[in-house]
């Protein structure tokens, strides 16, 4: 699993929403370099993580004022409040989830103009088996078909697709009928 440059983010919501993000949130913010590169690009940008990371100086101080400020909190996904930003990002975060969070998990992203979420599945689990270059998790994680996590956006109330230049799922909410 890598990430994929915020570049790279910001075009596929403006491919498929016709605008460029004016916030962003990052959904595993680990040391802050997403948060960090959003607000960099004029983004009102936040994050989150279960944890907070260290990073070598002396880069790590240019990311200390995230954390410091409030930008990026070290929460989960299921204690924080709804999140409210045209772009949300998850690298690898819902893998962490089990079958009866994960809907919870996604329930926080209603009000996001779009969801791009990365996570290995069963086909990349296999890919690299089969390249000599086994994914090996410490952690249980939860590891399904590309076809099952298209399905579990769409029964959860997301359009979705899957952009296989980048393997990332790109998921809108549907709006709910008045």
């Amino acid at each position: 699993m890598c990430t994929i440059p915020l570049s790279s983010l910001v075009e596929m919501y403006r491919t498929r929403l016709g605008r460029v993000p004016k916030s962003f949130f990052d959904c595993g913010a680990a040391i802050g370099y997403m948060v960090c590169a959003a607000d960099k690009m004029g983004m009102q940008a936040r994050g989150i993580d279960v944890r907070r990371y260290t990073y070598p100086q002396p880069r790590g101080e240019l990311f200390q004022p995230y954390f410091t400020s409030g930008q990026i909190k070290i929460q989960s996904i299921l204690d924080a409040a709804p999140v409210q930003a045209d772009l949300a990002y998850c690298n690898g975060t819902l893998t962490y989830m089990n079958e009866t969070t994960l809907p919870v998990a996604l329930d926080k992203f209603r009000k996001v103009g779009m969801l791009i979420a990365i996570h290995n599945t069963d086909e990349d689990i296999a890919a690299a088996a089969g390249m000599g270059r086994p994914i090996v998790h410490s952690e249980p994680r939860l590891i399904r078909s590309n076809a099952w996590w298209m399905d579990t956006f769409r029964k959860n109330g997301f359009n979705v697709d899957f952009d296989s230049c980048h393997g990332c799922f790109c998921a809108r909410p549907v709006e709910k009928s008045r």
